[in-house]
């Protein structure tokens, strides 16, 4: 939303914070999930190879996005704001795990696996 309605200096006191909100929110779910998936001896480890696999995979976000900018979504091709598109582009990947969530395990009301 933010990518392609922000369009004057005022919104982005209310619609920054709003995307920063649900941008971090996700990282209060690994305190909770990803412990309740490891055995404790790989606790730790489970987590932090989780987390930071995902950092790997950020880390080319950039790259994605200036290619996005120049590549695909370009003045040419009729894209009057290019960065617009390619930020909404990359946003979209979140959807990746809104449609994954339900295909995880359930680890409600069962033990932490020792």
């Amino acid at each position: 939303m933010v990518f392609m309605k922000l369009t004057e200096f005022n919104q982005i006191f209310w619609m920054v914070p709003i995307m920063g909100f649900c941008q971090l929110a996700l990282f209060g779910g690994y305190a909770i999930y990803f412990p309740e998936l490891f055995p404790t001896n790989l606790r730790s480890t489970g987590i932090s190879f989780c987390y930071n696999f995902g950092r790997l995979v950020a880390a080319g976000g950039p790259v994605v996005l200036g290619m996005l900018t120049t590549m695909v979504f370009t003045r040419e091709k009729g894209f009057e704001e290019p960065f617009r598109y390619a930020g909404f582009a990359m946003c979209s990947v979140f959807l990746l795990g809104l449609i994954a969530l339900p295909f995880l395990p359930e680890t409600k009301g069962k033990p932490l696996p020792e």
